[in-house]
């Protein structure tokens, strides 16, 4: 009885962890088409147009002034993506804000970075253009 009791118990801690696990895997993925912009929360994909798929990765620095403030110097935030392709390894690249590459060009289509929050999760707005 007390074997039973101790797998029940695993069970109710590790089913909120696994539904969580499976919910953010399939709810960050989303399509981005030629001529659009989608805005990406470190960790989100878009499927290209191509098949192969965007990953907005982290920020890697970011010096940028804080809102409501005046700088001397506007500063820059650096982002890491990956862009991978169904049958090979993803390829990582950095975009900046301010300094370059502001874009990042691949399959025959240009990646820019328009727009990083300043907020915690640095959501990052890139549009994809032919």
């Amino acid at each position: 009885m007390t074997n039973i009791r101790n797998r029940l118990a695993c069970m109710l801690i590790l089913l909120p962890t696994l539904a969580s696990c499976a919910s953010a895997s399939t709810a960050a993925h989303r399509a981005l088409a030629i001529g659009a912009s989608i805005t990406l929360q470190p960790g989100e994909r878009a499927t290209l147009p191509d098949g192969s798929t965007l990953r907005y990765v982290a920020m890697s620095a970011d010096s940028r002034c804080p809102e409501k403030v005046q700088c001397i110097w506007a500063g820059d935030a650096d982002l890491l993506f990956e862009l991978a392709k169904n049958d090979g390894a993803p390829r990582q690249f950095h975009l900046h804000t301010r300094a370059e590459p502001k874009s990042f060009h691949a399959n025959g289509h240009t990646i820019f970075l328009d727009a990083v929050t300043h907020d915690p999760g640095a959501r990052a707005t890139v549009r994809l253009n032919p």
